[in-house]
């Protein structure tokens, strides 16, 4: 991990029209980052390899971030705020539980996809499956928060199978659609669409918590 600051051997691209605010560097830097992860993995992401993408100095990028640790924390905080804007948008209009965890996993199938999350896990991507193997316990806890609204609103309309409590709705959605944007392998659902993917999450989670389902 780069945990120093080394000087910059790039020049920084000169603005055409204004003089670039931090927040517009930071929001370049992240999108570069992006789409470094992207192209690269998690793994073989360098900040060279950010820096050049953005078109800045290194001195630059370590002015925003210390090292590849802060920028990768800097470009999960930028998906989940907008990962949770769309959520919010989309699933405040679904009538059913399986409607609402459906949109929640579509979206976070869609950001999994977005990153190739399942084919650097397939190329032996180390660091992403360490990443996602000690984040597992928190990734549930995260999508418990973003269904929560909509098992509450399914406990509250008689949606929910007699003896399931909202909580154990919660986290047993939450187990199936955790690792949703890291899925290979199946047979059952094409794991590249990301719509197809949750509308199968939603039916088959929901299928053990709710009476119609």
């Amino acid at each position: 991990m780069i945990t120093g600051v080394e000087p910059g051997t790039a020049q920084d691209t000169p603005p055409t029209d204004a003089v670039p605010t931090d927040a517009d560097t930071r929001d370049r830097i992240l999108r570069a980052g992006m789409e470094c992860v992207t192209r690269f993995g998690r793994a073989k992401t360098t900040m060279q390899d950010v820096a050049a993408a953005a078109g800045l100095s290194r001195a630059t990028l370590y002015r925003h971030f210390a090292d590849r640790g802060a920028l990768f924390n800097g470009i999960r905080e930028f998906e989940r705020e907008r990962d949770l804007a769309l959520i919010t948008e989309r699933a405040e209009r679904t009538r059913t539980l399986a409607e609402a965890v459906a949109v929640v996993a579509e979206v976070l199938a869609a950001t999994g996809t977005r990153y190739r999350m399942g084919e650097h896990l397939a190329a032996g991507d180390e660091s992403l499956a360490r990443f996602l193997a000690l984040r597992l316990g928190r990734e549930r806890e995260r999508v418990a928060e973003l269904i929560r609204p909509y098992v509450r609103r399914a406990d509250a309309a008689g949606e929910l199978r007699a003896g399931v409590s909202a909580t154990e709705a919660e986290e047993w959605i939450a187990l199936g659609v955790a690792q949703v944007g890291s899925l290979t392998g199946l047979r059952s659902v094409d794991v590249r669409d990301p719509a197809a993917v949750g509308r199968w999450l939603g039916r088959m989670t929901c299928a053990g918590v709710c009476a119609d389902a």
